[in-house]
């Protein structure tokens, strides 16, 4: 058998072993998802979609591509918090694009309403490089090397000042939270990660949102958590604001 033959045959059974095995991998996803909640004591909602979620926060992942409506909704309460996790879908480019692809995030959030200040982290790609060049906002800490791995966006740079003090960035650079955006939106907090929501993934995030909540719920509400170490007042740069 030629090379270039033999080489189609196996792209042709790989790609339709994938095709085949993808919906068996995703009935298996959705019913781990639905043990984890029984065993923990989480709500399932009767429908299997919300169309309404994706518009509930105005930053995070709801502002790339055209919205789906949210799968694999789940509310439950962890430490005294009551929280909303779920699959947010969006496809890429617009509504009227011939070629398009899906994407995913796991989102989980605090059940409250949006409000002031707001507060993005996410760590700093080659994308968000770019776009400081382009008078993107990047709230600096002071900190060189949390400056470097983490990009800051805030309504009041002050209040991402604040926040963002040497316990919180200590926490932030650990590990765990290298895959990991986070979003404050007055009392309501978010997180979220690549990919589709998962019961793995779940009580580790479930954990994330106890530690990052107690951390920026006292200040948003003007309450000092702990002694900050002094003031920073450094510049913003950048004009975009959240």
């Amino acid at each position: 058998m030629e090379p270039f033959v033999l080489f189609l045959a196996v792209a042709v059974v790989l790609v339709v072993g994938i095709l085949v095995t993808r919906p068996l991998r995703d009935r298996r996803r959705v019913k781990d998802i639905a043990e984890w909640a029984d065993m923990n004591g989480w709500e399932r909602p009767e429908a299997a979609s919300d169309p309404d979620l994706p518009g509930r926060w105005q930053g995070g992942p709801f502002l790339q591509g055209v919205s789906q409506p949210a799968t694999d909704v789940l509310y439950g309460d962890v430490s005294g918090h009551r929280m909303i996790s779920f699959t947010h879908t969006w496809r890429t480019g617009t509504s009227e694009s011939r070629f398009s692809r899906k994407r995913y995030a796991h989102v989980i959030a605090l059940d409250e309403e949006p409000s002031e200040p707001r507060l993005e982290l996410t760590p700093e790609g080659w994308r968000d490089k770019l776009q400081k060049l382009f008078g993107g906002q990047d709230v600096q800490v002071g900190n060189p090397a949390f400056d470097d791995a983490w990009r800051v966006r805030a309504s009041d740079d002050d209040f991402a000042r604040r926040v963002l003090d040497p316990r919180f960035m200590s926490m932030l650079m650990l590990p765990d939270y290298q895959t990991t955006r986070i979003r404050v939106d007055g009392p309501s907090v978010m997180l979220w990660t690549s990919g589709r929501t998962s019961a793995e993934n779940l009580a580790q995030l479930s954990s994330r949102l106890v530690e990052v909540a107690r951390l920026t719920i006292p200040l948003e509400k003007g309450q000092p958590v702990f002694e900050q170490g002094g003031d920073i007042h450094l510049p913003g740069m950048g004009f975009e604001k959240i």
